[in-house]
Formats: C-alpha cells, sequence, structure tokens
C-alpha cells in the first residue's frame, strides 16, 4: 500500500516553507517512484531534497521550463517499507520550499528475490530477472527491489534491459508472441510510469543499443540456404524512431560457414552459424560477439562493412599470448583494450567463467590479455554474462544466469557482490548510478 502523507509544516529553515505546493503523481503500476510538479511566479530551478528524516541530507534536480516558471521533478530508486521525508525546492530571486511530506514505496512482489550482499555499493543495478515470472528490476547495493515491471506471467524469454540515454526510462528487450505474430518487441518503461511505448523488431534476439538519433540497432537471424541446408546466421540491423529496419550488415556478407557439421542444429531450422549475441556501438564501430565462432567483429556503421575480426576463423587481429577467449558475451572497448565475459575459457569439470581485459593494437593487427577476474572459479554462466567500466577505474560484473553480481576495485579485488535466490537468473545486468531527476 503506498502512502503519501502531508504534513502541516516543515522544518524550520528560515526559507519559505510552504510556498510551494506541488502536484504529485504516482508510478501507478509499481509505486515506486513519483513526480513532483508546480509553478513559480519568478524564475527558479526544480529540485527535491529527501532523506530518512525532515533534515533531508540528500537532494536531486529536476526540469525547469525554458522560462522557469513550470517545474517537475521524479523522486525514485528508494528502498521500500521506509517513509521518506521529501520536500520540493525552488531556488531563484528566492528560495521557496513546499511543506514536509512521505513517501513510503510499495514493496516488490514476492516472485521477485531480493539478493544476499556483502561489501558496500551506493549505486543501483538494473536487470532482466527470469525466475517465476518474468520482470525487469532494479537493485540498490543493500539487494532490495526499488523500481520494477512485469513482463509475464510464467518464464519468458528476457535478454536485456538498460536504462535509456536520456535517463528517464528503461528499455526491455523481450519475446512478445502476442504482438501481431512478431516474435520479439523493445519495451520502453517510462521510471515516472505511464504505458511503455513498444516496438516490435520481427526476429531480433539477444541484444540491443539505443542511438543518439532516437533509434536503436539490433541482432536478427539471417537464414539462407547454403550446401543444400538452411542455415542461421545474423544481421545488423538499424531501426529508426518510427520503428522502420535497414540492414547495416550481415555475417554472409564477409563470411561463408564451412563445413556444417561443425554447428550445433536448430529445431526447424538448421545448423546455427554464427550465433551473434551481444552488441555495443563505441565511435562509429559496432562490436558484435558471435558465440559459435568465438570470435569478435568489428562494423563499421557508416558504411556497412568489416573492419576487422578479433580471433576465430579467417581472424585478421589475432592474440599475441598464450590465453585467449570463447565462448564470450559483451565485448566493451576500452582505453587501448576491450572487456569481455569468458564463459567458458576451458571445457574443464567443474566449469567456471571469468571477466577479461585485452590490450588491442590495431596497427599490428594483436591482442592479447591483460588481466582477468574469475570468482576463485567457483562461478560459472552457462547463458548471459558481461562485464562493464565503472567510473572509479572499477569493473561490474553481471554473472547472467549464475544469478550474481560483482562490483570489483580499481584494484581488481571485489567490493560487492550479490546473489540471487536459488532459481532466479539475470539476463545482461548494468550499473546505474540514480533514477530520480527528470520526468
Amino acid at each position: 500500500m503506498f502512502i503519501l502523507l502531508f504534513a502541516c509544516t516543515g522544518p524550520d529553515t528560515g526559507e519559505a516553507a510552504g510556498a510551494l505546493t506541488p502536484a504529485v503523481t504516482l508510478d501507478a503500476e509499481s509505486e515506486t517512484a513519483l513526480t513532483a510538479a508546480w509553478t513559480t511566479d519568478r524564475p527558479a530551478d526544480a529540485a527535491i531534497e529527501y532523506g530518512g528524516d525532515d533534515q533531508y541530507g540528500d537532494r536531486v534536480v529536476g526540469w525547469s521550463s525554458e522560462d522557469g516558471l513550470e517545474h517537475a521533478v521524479v523522486l525514485a530508486g528508494l528502498a521500500a517499507g521506509h517513509e521518506w521525508h521529501w520536500r520540493a525546492v525552488s531556488t531563484g530571486a528566492a528560495t521557496e520550499v513546499s511543506a514536509d511530506q512521505l513517501f513510503l514505496p510499495r514493496r516488490a512482489p514476492p516472485e521477485i528475490p531480493g539478493l544476499t550482499v556483502t561489501g558496500d555499493y551506493d549505486g543501483l543495478v538494473v536487470t532482466p530477472l527470469l525466475g517465476s515470472g518474468t520482470f525487469v528490476a532494479m537493485y540498490d547495493g543493500e539487494g532490495r527491489v526499488v523500481w520494477w515491471r512485469k513482463l509475464a506471467d510464467e518464464l519468458d524469454i528476457l535478454t536485456q534491459a538498460r536504462l535509456s540515454l536520456d535517463g528517464r526510462s528503461v528499455v526491455a528487450m523481450a519475446d512478445d508472441p502476442a504482438l501481431d505474430g512478431t516474435e520479439t518487441a523493445l519495451h520502453r518503461f517510462p521510471i515516472a510510469g505511464g504505458d511503455a511505448a513498444i516496438t516490435p523488431l520481427g526476429n531480433a534476439h539477444h541484444d540491443f543499443v539505443e542511438l543518439v538519433d532516437g533509434g536503436y540497432a539490433t541482432l536478427q537471424y539471417d537464414t539462407r540456404p547454403y550446401a543444400g541446408q538452411e542455415v542461421r546466421g545474423d544481421v545488423l540491423v538499424a531501426v529508426d524512431a518510427d520503428g522502420d529496419t535497414t540492414p547495416v550488415w550481415s555475417t554472409w556478407d564477409d563470411r561463408q560457414p564451412g563445413d556444417l557439421d561443425q554447428y550445433p542444429t536448430v529445431k526447424g531450422v538448421g545448423p546455427d552459424w554464427t550465433h551473434l549475441n551481444s552488441i555495443v556501438y563505441d565511435d562509429g564501430i559496432y562490436w558484435l560477439s558471435s558465440y559459435q565462432l568465438r570470435c569478435l567483429f568489428l562494423v563499421d556503421g557508416e558504411a556497412g562493412a568489416l573492419v576487422g575480426q578479433i580471433a576465430g576463423p579467417d581472424a585478421d587481429v589475432l592474440l599475441a599470448g598464450d590465453e585467449g577467449f570463447g565462448p564470450q558475451h559483451s565485448p566493451i572497448p576500452t582505453e587501448g583494450g576491450f572487456l569481455l565475459f569468458n564463459n567458458r575459457p576451458l571445457d574443464t569439470v567443474p566449469l567456471w567463467s571469468e571477466a577479461v581485459e585485452f590490450t588491442l593494437d590495431m596497427d599490428k593487427r594483436e591482442f592479447s590479455r591483460r588481466s582477468s577476474y574469475d570468482a576463485d572459479r567457483s562461478v560459472f554462466t552457462a547463458v548471459f554474462g558481461n562485464v562493464e567500466p565503472m567510473a572509479d577505474e572499477g569493473r561490474f560484473i553481471g554473472w547472467g544466469s549464475a544469478g550474481r553480481l560483482t562490483v570489483l576495485g580499481a584494484d581488481g579485488t571485489p567490493t560487492w557482490d550479490a546473489a540471487s535466490p536459488l532459481g532466479s537468473a539475470f539476463g545482461f545486468a548494468h550499473p546505474v548510478v540514480a533514477l530520480s531527476g527528470v520526468p
């Protein structure tokens, strides 16, 4: 049950307490976010101050109109089961504040488990969650659910969820057979509540990235006849703001499958040749991970041309050293190299996974291992998995189907670890600094 109480007076600050009377709108689906909106008679900015008591202590800046008279702020990402004090604040020629108010975010449904946590992390994590239901969930550093959306009552394919580039929505990629026969769609959920914007994607799979022009890029299956069989490759596709798609590059453009006996067969389809599973866009180049070929394709987004292949058959960027990778997910370029989630470095029992950073020299066309973290070889991720840089030079690791999250400090040692209960799994997970702010 959501509780929003309006106190008659605020703390004695010497400011114009109670001068503002914000209109409050609650996120009706999860009751984990509110939007406060108000007007001023003089140009001002907008913020919400909040905290565990009426001394507040934290502040989030929101939106103001061009003339500085209309204002709105979203308050989200707060732990449930706790009364949060907040007040609206406008600062301009004079400071005006609202009366003290209370916000009690609703607890998550029981199908979304909390996490068992060791160490400290002051950010949030957004992740697809697969268990008794299918959800997009946001966790805080204590392992508490602070925001969620439900996509299906039963287990369904939900691979990727990211905070939008403008920070106002969560975009999730999920199978959605109900959408006029299309298989996959992007669901754009506003943080502050409201209906999701849904973009059907046909046979897209695994991953997407949001582009600065308002569109997306995603992976789609590209099945063609080869050596008397139907063989499944992949195509990189751009999706514009209207949902129209344009092929950028296909694995068939530069490569051929060769001996089909080396690839697993997908029922009703045929050999699964490339199985692209991750996509990252950086400085005009798409980084694509091929699980079956154990390689990375680098594609020029404007020219639609392959500019390099790291590892695998027909590679032109080769390993300098003894330890490569594959099968793998989620390449992310770094200064002078790239990060990679290595699902199965060795076919030994027990199996284990690792997060690796490689150096990369495109002039010499070679790469080599720089560092790695494997949790003492105690965690194996059969599906998904990703590693990302953090602002403090640390690393964030999502262990995918193993249902675990880890933050490494700048020295490569773990500072935070969170585990889900047995039976729950993550898709690709990502660190988030904050949810509150501009609606």
